[in-house]
């Protein structure tokens, strides 16, 4: 208990003295470069405030994220994700239902969608695959890092308007070189569709998906 409580203390003070710091350095500092540095400096101050966030909470912290499925007039789906932890990145979604499957990643890393800590973050995949997409009975996954060079994987799915299923994060491969190597917009969007009076599914047409669902 007197642990927490000093922790608490010093994560608490942590934070007062950052905000200072930074906003001292901003009225002082001149010049470009020199901003720069020291902007560079806060970020690895944040970055050991979040640290100490990890060793209070115990040494695996998983993100806490919250989704819930909304209407868009103009797009259709649309994913609404509450985090209630330590910043994010969204850099993958993929939407999958019986005869419909589609399948968007994010890149370079500039372009994922940056979730704050208590912000609640609006995701549209018929934007970004320029194309109405009506469903609230697919099963979503949701690909994520974090601050500590961890990915994450959240799956939910939505049977009906009142009934879901979302699982806690499941914990995946992170590699540094896929989310930084990549500088140039290489955002992939791939979509996969049965009409007519095809048999089977979406997994039974196309062995492509069935390997990413079963991974």
């Amino acid at each position: 208990m007197l642990f927490e409580i000093i922790i608490d203390c010093i994560m608490a003070l942590g934070a007062l003295a950052t905000a200072a710091t930074f906003i001292f350095v901003l009225r002082n500092q001149k010049g470009t470069q020199k901003q720069i540095d020291s902007l560079s400096q806060m970020a690895e101050i944040y970055s050991r405030h979040y640290q100490l966030e990890r060793i209070q909470a115990g040494s695996n912290i998983y993100p806490k994220i919250q989704i819930s499925l909304k209407n868009d007039m103009m797009w259709g789906l649309k994913i609404q994700i509450k985090n209630n932890s330590y910043p994010v990145e969204v850099y993958r979604i993929m939407i999958n239902e019986a005869r419909h499957h589609l399948d968007v990643r994010l890149k370079p890393k500039s372009d994922y969608i940056q979730i704050r800590q208590g912000e609640t973050k609006t995701i549209l995949p018929g934007e970004l695959c320029r194309q109405q997409i009506y469903t609230f009975d697919a099963s979503i996954r949701i690909y994520l890092i974090t601050p500590f060079e961890e990915a994450y994987e959240i799956r939910y799915i939505n049977t009906d308007k009142l009934n879901y299923y979302q699982s806690e994060p499941i914990p995946i491969l992170y590699s540094k070189e896929e989310h930084e190597s990549s500088k140039v917009q290489t955002t992939q969007v791939k979509q996969y569709s049965i009409h007519g009076g095809i048999k089977g599914t979406i997994k039974d047409n196309f062995p492509e998906v069935a390997r990413d669902l079963e991974d």
